[in-house]
């Protein structure tokens, strides 16, 4: 064991230490010195030593001399004692001093007889006070003198008989055990310690302490780096006026032509003196945070991916919707987009959020219509931990607090259950969210973008949407035309779609006129979203779009939506009879229909037919 060293005062302690050490199996280096000779040889030759075991006079001045070093004390018990003074007494002593160092025996100054015999006890702290102790002992007539490596050597300058108190096997055993457990409890502190600065050094931030003069007392490799070319006691100019109680929130400073956020706390030591912990962090690492933080939003589908860069419009039309909503961007204020099923509504909000201030931050799209109805209020406003039966144990945040610092997108807002509304509209005014089972609010920081195909006035009228909330989210208002409206993008649009799938470049897709003509002719009911799906149709034929395989297309399109001009609509009134309704049905065939076409599509005889006439003629004449 190269970190403990056995330093014996003299050879018989050394030669016990031997035999101790033998039996116990254990190799543990001796040396025979003692706090006369001095330990220059000591530190040079046994570097790694970090636990001394020695006794009396020889321990202390280890201790003075080595006092970053453990020192174990070789306690003498009173028989050792005694051992000494009975070797006297047969020696023919009769007035015996017993003078050592009192961390051997722990004795305090004592007159002790014994019949005849006579023991002074005189404890004492160092060399120098033991030699006069001796001195003073002789010349009061002790006749024997029992005591440490100083002690004899003092009585046998007076030539007086002199004993060694001695250290017995269980002695020297314990100490031995003791310096064992010592170094266990060391090496584990060595292990704590380094785990510790191993990671205070590997943390992004710098952290130095400062003690009360203001002197870097601990500090890890970051803020090496950050005080660079700075000398140590120059470190606290930078932050002197941040070292107290009035500083406790973050602050930027500049250190070495670097921004630095700076945090103190103050380390109360006693009630005079207090040590102060400073932790810096460079901006540009907050940045990597942030990033970091975004590229999470991503991996969990919360970010926008369109820009206004990203979408196609040559129309005179579209570039003025396009225009008012870069300026939207600008602003923070509710927005509100408006337009027929198709048109691109959540593409126009995606690049209303990337072009503001926030398109760092998350943007959440939420389709209201698809909202299971019994968990409406759970996935918007979140929940805590047993607010409800099936409710995650840790709870969970809602669509709102998920969009924070960003942008929740609400598609089809008129889908929102009127019963759910009047919390809507309060998260809108108070910018503030409470989760279901919970008893305190949440301040939320994000801008809300709705969207709508419907028209939401006279939802209010008929009592299915507050008055209130459409006033709340009607400041922006950004319409976004139907396809059929917006001529010349249609073919641009299609060209895009074409060569996206099929992974070219927009220049190798080949229309003819004909086809072009079709395109533009087409009332698309579908908007951009049934372009699309139709450009991905033509796709499987190559970039050469044949104009028969998209009419075919169109064909079919037109089969699967039923145009409206197969039908038409008839004004009934709420109270109408079933007389009333079918008098307004042939009505309306014999106004675009001769008798024989209205008899074909109502299925009704000519007699059956001129029947309801005359009720028609009669009815009107009355």
């Amino acid at each position: 064991m190269d970190n403990i060293l056995i330093v014996a005062p003299f050879k018989h302690l050394a030669k016990l230490a031997q035999r101790v050490l033998a039996e116990m199996h254990i190799d543990i280096p001796i040396v025979i010195g003692n706090d006369l000779g001095g330990f220059d040889n000591l530190a040079l030759n046994y570097p790694n030593t970090k636990i001394f075991i020695s006794r009396g006079g020889t321990a202390k001045a280890l201790r003075q001399r080595f006092p970053d070093r453990v020192v174990i004390d070789i306690y003498a018990s009173f028989y050792d004692v005694a051992i000494g003074i009975e070797a006297l007494i047969r020696r023919g002593c009769r007035n015996i001093g017993v003078v050592t160092h009192d961390n051997i025996v722990g004795m305090t100054s004592a007159d002790i007889s014994f019949g005849i015999e006579k023991v002074t006890v005189i404890p004492c702290s160092n060399a120098d006070e033991i030699v006069l102790a001796v001195d003073r002992c002789v010349k009061d007539g002790a006749d024997g003198i029992v005591g440490c490596v100083a002690a004899v050597g003092a009585a046998h300058k007076h030539h007086v008989p002199c004993e060694y108190i001695d250290s017995d096997f269980f002695s020297m055993r314990r100490a031995i055990f003791d310096a064992i457990s010592v170094e266990k409890t060391l090496h584990n502190q060595e292990l704590m310690i380094e785990q510790l600065n191993s990671l205070i050094d590997n943390i992004e931030e710098g952290i130095v302490i400062f003690d009360n003069k203001q002197l870097p007392i601990f500090f890890n490799d970051e803020a090496v780096k950050i005080f660079e070319n700075i000398p140590k006691e120059q470190w606290c100019t930078k932050i002197a006026k941040y070292l107290d109680k009035t500083h406790p929130h973050p602050h930027v400073i500049t250190i070495n032509n670097r921004q630095i956020i700076i945090h103190t706390f103050e380390l109360r030591q006693n009630a005079d003196e207090s040590h102060y912990l400073a932790i810096m962090q460079e901006g540009a690492l907050i940045e990597q945070s942030e990033k970091a933080i975004r590229l999470a939003s991503y991996a969990q589908g919360l970010y926008a991916k369109l820009h206004f860069s990203d979408l196609l419009f040559v129309d005179p039309i579209m570039i003025d919707v396009v225009e008012l909503a870069k300026k939207f961007a600008k602003s923070d204020s509710t927005v509100l987009i408006t337009g027929a099923t198709g048109v691109g509504k959540e593409g126009f909000a995606q690049s209303i959020h990337n072009a503001s201030y926030r398109g760092n931050k998350p943007f959440v799209s939420v389709n209201c219509a698809s909202l299971p109805q019994g968990l409406i209020g759970s996935e918007l406003f979140g929940y805590v931990d047993g607010a409800f039966t099936g409710a995650r144990q840790n709870g969970k945040k809602g669509l709102f607090e998920m969009a924070q610092g960003g942008t929740i997108f609400l598609d089809e807002i008129t889908e929102i259950p009127l019963e759910f509304q009047g919390q809507f509209l309060r998260v809108l005014q108070e910018r503030e969210v409470m989760r279901i089972g919970d008893d305190k609010v949440i301040p939320l920081d994000i801008r809300v973008i709705c969207a709508t195909n419907k028209k939401i006035l006279p939802l209010c009228e008929a009592g299915k949407f507050r008055y209130d909330l459409y006033y709340r989210i009607n400041v922006l208002k950004l319409r976004i035309p139907p396809l059929k409206d917006r001529i010349g993008d249609i073919v641009p649009l299609f060209i895009r779609f074409v060569a996206a799938e099929l992974n070219c470049y927009e220049e190798e897709v080949v229309i003819d006129k004909e086809g072009r003509q079709l395109l533009t002719d087409y009332p698309w009911p579908g908007n951009v979203r049934e372009l699309k799906n139709i450009a991905e149709a033509c796709s499987f034929n190559g970039p050469h779009i044949r104009t028969s395989y998209l009419r075919s297309c169109f064909d079919s399109s037109e089969n699967e939506n039923e145009s409206n001009e197969d039908y038409e609509t008839l004004r009934i009134p709420k109270d109408a009879s079933l007389d009333t309704v079918s008098s307004i049905y042939i009505k309306k065939l014999l106004s675009v229909h001769n008798i024989k076409e209205v008899c074909q599509i109502s299925g009704l005889s000519r007699s059956s037919l001129w029947r309801k006439q005359n009720k028609l003629l009669t009815d009107k004449n009355n």
